[in-house]
């Protein structure tokens, strides 16, 4: 991908919500090179800096952060491509993973070096050949075996990870759907996002089923808002795994009784205050 954009990106709501952008963190703690991924030494490094941060109790935490983050990067990619008709350049080579501090909580995401991208076919049958060219060559020459490095360092499978996949594509297919209002968009990420989750291969993940395939999302009543729903992730994030940690309010592993006791808590906690 050598050809430099001429496209003017609105990198807003990526950056707000995925930490991506060409500007990168304001005021990064730790910064690497994403090809760091690779090199055993700089991943342990990562993996402690990044777990420090959320006070880890072992490298679980700081992988399966990692790893989502990589899930987050070919999700921009989908997003830009079906915003602007543009693929982003976002190889190893031309990232930088960063960590930012924000107050209690650490953000983690990346720096483009160089914002380059290539047009991307808006005619449908020539659309899906590059987009699957597009994604076979991403995640047999980067994600995959990233994945598989950062798991290994984790002391994790890769599956911890990959399983992730499935529930980041449905939410930000739920939040373009809702907040996004520009119906056209809406649309295109949706036919793009089913040919990314139904039309690749699985041993592309070395998997026997393509991460990115949710086949019955999950959803349970915002406890903050009456009649909002949220999405239970597709699996465990692992936050729990920290100092003090317990599991989030929408994890998958929380049973009904749990999750019950937990709104309760809130409720009484907002009628304190």
């Amino acid at each position: 991908m050598k050809r430099r954009s001429e496209t003017l990106f609105d990198f807003t709501l990526v950056k707000m919500y995925y930490h991506i952008s060409p500007e990168g963190a304001e005021h990064p703690i730790y910064d690497i090179p994403a090809t760091g991924f690779f090199d055993p030494a700089t991943l342990q490094e990562a993996l402690r800096r990044s777990g420090q941060t959320v006070q880890a109790i072992s490298n679980a935490l700081p992988a399966s952060f990692i790893g989502t983050s990589l899930c987050k990067a070919s999700l921009v990619q989908l997003l830009f491509v079906s915003m602007y008709n543009q693929l982003l350049d976002m190889y190893p080579d031309n990232i930088n993973y960063q960590v930012e501090m924000h107050g209690d909580h650490a953000h983690l995401g990346y720096k483009i070096k160089e914002l380059r991208s290539i047009h991307v076919p808006t005619e449908p049958e020539e659309r899906k050949a590059f987009l699957l060219q597009h994604w076979e060559e991403y995640f047999t020459n980067f994600v995959t075996p990233a994945i598989e490095a950062i798991a290994e360092a984790g002391g994790l499978k890769p599956d911890a990870i990959w399983q992730q996949f499935g529930g980041q594509l449905k939410m930000t297919q739920d939040f373009i759907a809702e907040h996004l209002k520009m119906p056209q968009i809406t649309e295109q990420f949706l036919a793009d996002g089913k040919l990314l989750a139904e039309s690749l291969d699985p041993a592309l993940f070395n998997r026997r089923r393509n991460p990115y395939y949710l086949a019955n999302p999950r959803y349970v009543e915002n406890p903050y808002k009456q009649g909002e729903q949220w999405l239970i992730p597709s699996s465990c994030c692992m936050y729990d795994r920290r100092e003090n940690g317990s599991k989030c309010y929408t994890c998958p592993r929380m049973t009904n009784d749990e999750r019950e006791a937990r709104k309760c808590e809130i409720l009484a906690t907002a009628a304190a205050h």
